[in-house]
């Protein structure tokens, strides 16, 4: 059975290795030709680590850092456990090693991300947009964010410099946010190299339906797997997994149960960001312990009282 990938991103390049390396027969198309550098440096690092040693890849060979602390509106420093930034260019440059075709085939992929090119357009979408560049800066070794209701701006320290970028409904908004990231961290504005604009799909799988449409099975961002914070790796390499799993034990049936089940967490955390953006506090603080436990697991060690400290700082 003959399978289409069609993006060549974190989720279509990491199934095209699992499907070529377990016999089957497989090809992947990107309209780019070549990866690009944008956002996603940052990775969950166990489930990560997991994932890619199914196609043999050894993550640690393309660590930039481990940040000891997330600090959030220069007010609340978060002891990190689990984010590790990686070379994500230079990752993705060793996976493409496939040539690029569009061969067609029985079961289409769309591993396409926010644009969905093969499945049909979402009803109510939610797309942000997010501006980034690579700049040099002195400072500590820390994950550095300032953060509103709707988006948040960010430096990720990349070992010899700096991921400076920011997310919003717009990007008016989210140059915004980056000059306030700016002045609160005293981070000079500097030229910058690698400046792009990107977008990013803030949904949750629930609500990127259909996952199946007719011979096309969406995975990843296509689909919403990614958290309420916007960390998409880790989620879209798990459901390209799942994809893999299901395809090898005959029962494609399943596939869009198992993304649905395997995701609640990020039903969840959406749920915790609607509510948040919308001023429903009450409706926050009901699922706040849940989110809590989950990302102490996946991301940084957090309590009640912190995050309740983070929300009142919130406008």
């Amino acid at each position: 059975m003959k399978v289409q990938i069609y993006g060549a991103g974190i989720s279509g390049s990491y199934l095209y290795h699992l499907l070529d390396q377990n016999g089957f027969e497989v090809s992947i198309y990107d309209v780019r030709s070549k990866p690009d550098c944008r956002c996603a440096w940052g990775f969950s690092y166990s489930e990560t680590k997991e994932l890619y040693k199914e196609i043999g890849i050894n993550i640690d060979e393309f660590l930039l850092s481990k940040p000891k602390y997330v600090v959030v509106n220069d007010k609340i420093w978060l002891k990190n456990k689990e984010i590790v930034i990686l070379d994500k260019k230079r990752l993705m440059e060793e996976l493409w090693s496939f040539e690029l075709k569009d061969d067609g085939g029985e079961i289409l992929v769309d591993a396409t991300g926010h644009s969905r090119a093969i499945l049909p357009k979402i009803e109510n979408d939610a797309i942000y947009t997010t501006v980034q560049s690579v700049e040099k800066h002195d400072l500590d070794e820390n994950i550095y964010i300032y953060m509103v209701k709707t988006g948040y701006a960010w430096a990720f320290p990349l070992g010899d410099g700096w991921h400076i970028g920011a997310g919003d409904l717009n990007k008016e908004r989210a140059l915004e946010l980056v000059k306030k990231l700016r002045e609160v961290y005293g981070l000079e504005e500097v030229k910058g190299e690698c400046n792009c604009i990107g977008k990013i799909r803030l949904l949750p799988p629930s609500k990127c339906k259909p996952i199946v449409w007719r011979n096309v099975y969406g995975i990843g961002e296509a689909i919403g797997c990614v958290s309420g914070a916007g960390e998409g790796n880790a989620p879209s390499l798990k459901c390209a997994k799942i994809f893999y799993d299901c395809l090898a034990e005959n029962k494609l049936e399943e596939y869009e149960k198992r993304v649905l089940e395997e995701f609640w967490w990020i039903e969840l955390e959406h749920e915790f960001v609607n509510a948040v953006q919308s001023g429903k506090k009450l409706r926050a603080l009901r699922v706040l312990p849940k989110i809590i436990s989950i990302e102490s697991k996946r991301s940084v060690e957090q309590s009640f009282e912190t995050i309740k400290r983070l929300l009142s700082l919130l406008r």
